[in-house]
């Protein structure tokens, strides 16, 4: 359920925001940056998954996007047959 916002105030906890646009946690992969134990990825599947050094660094650097290690992880975390 994604919902609209023309000021911040009106934010609601538990939501991501983009452009003025709310999603619920869990609907599109998201960044904490300043997570108090490091960048912290919020996974389309709601999992959730601390970014690696040179995963910091390829995303700096724009080798990669938040959705391609969305996909990996969610790719990482299927069980082995």
């Amino acid at each position: 359920m994604t919902h609209f916002v023309s000021d911040k105030s009106l934010e609601r906890p538990g939501y991501i925001y983009e452009n003025g646009v709310g999603y619920p946690i869990g609907v599109k992969p998201a960044i904490v940056w300043n997570h108090i134990d490091g960048p912290l990825l919020h996974t389309s599947d709601c999992g959730l998954h601390w970014l690696t050094l040179w995963e910091r660094i390829q995303l700096h650097l724009g080798l990669t996007d938040i959705n391609a290690i969305d996909k990996r992880r969610r790719r990482d975390a299927q069980p082995r047959r």
